[in-house]
């Protein structure tokens, strides 16, 4: 058992190995020191190490039975089987904790599953395809005076929209599914009294040129959008999302209301005015349900540290090069960098779920490997120990599908009692997993219907392909045997 044991660690080590390289492979580069996972010598040790105790443990406990038999049992158990009855009830005992095991991460990576799988057709508000971003940061001992910074930025503009293939360009102080140039800023709201402990309303704050919604695909709900006249000087306008309009103006016009900035100079005299409402856009996560959002005008409100957004007609991958040389063709010096499409930040966002799903998932479809092995090994087993038993009951008259059902009833006795356990153990883990699931209940019914099923269909299969050799078993030999 030991020498078993010993040779199953070392092909545990050599697939952990290959299974680390596929993890770098499909990991996102966001996740943080990816590059560093590895398997190590203490883990080569460790793995070394369950490896002997599972193999001195479970070789010790059937060694000490067979040394503390009882010679007469043994005698009357011989004409039925050489085996005891004792060691075929701790065989049963473990198919049915495999089972139940195998349910338990089999639900836990069925929730996972479901879950992205509502979160990747969730809208996220906007429309990453076609949208390259790219990061601009503007010297202030050049771009020192408010003049120069709407100067350059009005220049960029009409230069990448002289490259073929780009539809819209605009800028935005910070990015959906960024956590870089995002800020939260205390308001208040005209007419709006903060209840309970609340003394502020705290909103999020992005600051956009007039084409930003236009070139992400931004829908409009009410109003308009902001347009080349919102500038400085003139009447300070705010578009707002629908979760701020539905919170705070619920049964009335929002176009018109108006608020103060806070942390703004001379707030008490300055009132922005809700010109527009935007649908909700997903800001931090694919997840998270959008906060409420105030829109600036990035004339009004400048900034030397911005994005540039790209629609283009075709990839925007390809287009990066085009928009580079088109800005650095204005300032030479100037540092250009953060090269990503939409949907490249979008799929980042959902890299650790996905991470999450792809480990748990791997984990359940070993589980159910080990499961389906257990059980066809346990049913070999037995067919084995019974075909003196068997041949009887052919020579008595039994059919081969008799035989059949009978052994593979047998098996689906042990997987139902597995699948019972593993349905409270899963009951159990939806506790535990309340925080990862998106868009479904953690008690879904498809996969808490669907789950047991496969395990049964498998735990079907595993079964009967001993029933069948069962099934086959001459009843003169069988008799020879006994």
């Amino acid at each position: 058992s030991v020498l078993l044991a010993m040779a199953g660690g070392l092909l545990g080590v050599g697939l952990a190995f290959l299974a680390v390289k596929a993890l770098r492979v499909f990991g996102a580069a966001n996740i943080p020191r990816l590059d560093e996972i590895g398997v190590d010598g203490r883990v080569i040790a460790f793995t070394c190490l369950v490896a002997l105790v599972t193999g001195i443990v479970f070789g010790l406990v059937p060694a000490l039975r067979a040394s503390r038999v009882d010679l007469n049992e043994t005698l009357k158990e011989g004409g039925r089987s050489s085996d005891g009855a004792g060691h075929n009830k701790t065989r049963r005992l473990l198919v049915i904790a495999e089972v139940a095991l195998s349910l338990v991460l089999l639900v836990g990576a069925g929730l996972l599953i479901r879950s992205y799988g509502h979160i990747l057709n969730s809208n996220p508000g906007f429309n990453p395809q076609n949208v390259l971003s790219l990061r601009l940061l503007l010297p202030a001992a050049k771009y020192n005076k408010p003049e120069a910074i709407l100067n350059f930025f009005h220049r960029a503009n009409e230069k990448i929209k002289e490259a073929p293939g780009v539809e819209s360009v605009a800028e935005t102080y910070s990015l959906p599914m960024s956590t870089v140039a995002f800020a939260w800023e205390p308001i208040t709201i005209e007419g709006y009294v903060p209840k309970g402990t609340q003394n502020k309303v705290i909103a999020n704050t992005r600051i956009v040129s007039h084409e930003y919604f236009r070139t992400m695909g931004v829908a409009l709900r009410q109003g308009r959008y902001f347009t080349e006249h919102d500038t400085r000087g003139e009447q300070e306008t705010v578009i707002v999302d629908e979760a701020m309009a539905q919170r705070f103006w619920p049964n009335e016009n929002p176009i018109g209301k108006r608020l103060q900035r806070d942390g703004a100079a001379n707030a008490a005299e300055r009132w922005w005015t809700v010109v527009g409402v935007i649908n909700d856009a997903k800001q931090f996560s694919t997840e998270q349900e959008p906060p409420i959002t105030v829109y600036y005008p990035y004339e009004q409100s400048l900034a030397r540290n911005m994005y540039l957004v790209v629609r283009t007609t075709s990839d925007p991958a390809a287009m990066g090069p085009v928009i580079a040389r088109a800005i650095q063709s204005l300032d030479p010096d100037l540092p250009v960098f953060d090269f990503r499409t939409m949907d490249e930040r979008l799929s980042d966002a959902l890299a650790r779920r996905r991470l999450s799903m792809l480990l748990l998932g791997l984990f359940a479809g070993i589980a159910l490997m080990l499961a389906a092995i257990g059980i066809y090994g346990v049913m070999a087993y037995s067919v084995n120990q019974r075909t003196p038993e068997i041949g009887i009951r052919m020579a008595l008259g039994a059919q081969s599908h008799d035989i059949l059902r009978l052994v593979v009833r047998q098996a689906l006795v042990l997987v139902s009692i597995g699948i019972v356990l593993g349905l409270a153990g899963a009951l159990a883990l939806t506790r535990i997993m309340a925080s990862l699931v998106y868009g479904i209940s953690v008690m879904d019914r498809w996969t808490f219907i669907l789950t047991p099923l496969l395990l049964a269909g498998i735990a079907l299969l595993a079964s009967y392909l001993p029933a069948r050799r069962a099934a086959k078993v001459d009843p003169m030999i069988a008799l020879r045997c006994e």
